[in-house]
């Protein structure tokens, strides 16, 4: 069955990295935009600057799960790395049935957060490097107040991402480093954000943004999952 139907030209696709049989720590993902398919093959290009494709750690064979949307549904299928096809665009095999699935996977909560925000560099790979940095500074102990400087945002949160007001405008798809405390006594969380959307400034200039995690480890993703839902079910036990 052809499955590139289901993409059209300048589609928003998720790419997560699938392990498969691996040890897997955490979530690594990027964005993609389709720019055509054949019966087994997906062409996309990543908007992460001119040479994306090159500085990710594409191999041959390398698996991957998609995701999108398609008619107002959740689409998903894996699919491997087949080639480079340009310094910044890459083409997929197609490697088993889709599934229709739920768009939004994790429940989201409004809530007050210590957040810290850093930008140390704009490229994917140096801000991949940034983000492992971080981890490898934490887990050694160094306090996150030496990383970053923390502020009280309102913000709407999940396991998948996180919407607060911002100061600067950003553009899809900026790449952040977040920081966050999220009352749980484990320890600040650090991950890799992408803006995903930007809203209107307000009179005062703050900017809605909506941001969706990249790189995270799965452990830290499933604390903020834990929190959100913990905290849900005791506004809805009132």
């Amino acid at each position: 069955m052809s499955y590139s139907k289901y993409f059209s030209k300048g589609q928003k696709v998720f790419l997560k990295r699938d392990y498969a049989e691996e040890k897997r720590e955490a979530l690594d993902s990027i964005t993609a935009y389709a720019t055509g398919g054949e019966r087994e093959f997906l062409d996309l290009s990543l908007p992460y600057g001119s040479d994306a494709a090159d500085v990710y750690p594409f191999e041959e064979g390398m698996m991957f799960e998609l995701a999108t949307d398609f008619n107002g549904m959740g689409l998903r299928l894996r699919a491997s790395f087949a080639s480079k096809t340009g310094n910044k665009d890459i083409r997929l095999r197609f490697e088993e049935n889709l599934e229709f699935i739920s768009r939004r996977i994790y429940r989201r909560l409004d809530v007050n957060a210590w957040v810290g925000i850093e930008r140390p560099a704009d490229g994917l790979a140096e801000m991949r490097d940034a983000w492992q940095d971080c981890l490898q500074k934490l887990d050694a102990g160094v306090s996150a107040a030496e990383l970053t400087q923390f502020k009280k945002y309102p913000v709407n949160l999940a396991g998948g991402g996180i919407r607060l007001p911002l100061q600067k405008m950003y553009n899809t798809p900026d790449l952040l480093l977040f920081f966050l405390s999220i009352g749980d006594k484990q320890g600040i969380i650090c991950t890799l954000a992408e803006v995903v959307w930007t809203g209107k400034a307000d009179q005062e200039g703050t900017v809605p943004t909506g941001m969706r995690f990249l790189n995270i480890l799965e452990r830290d993703q499933a604390r903020i999952d834990a929190v959100v839902n913990n905290l849900l079910a005791r506004m809805e036990n009132r």
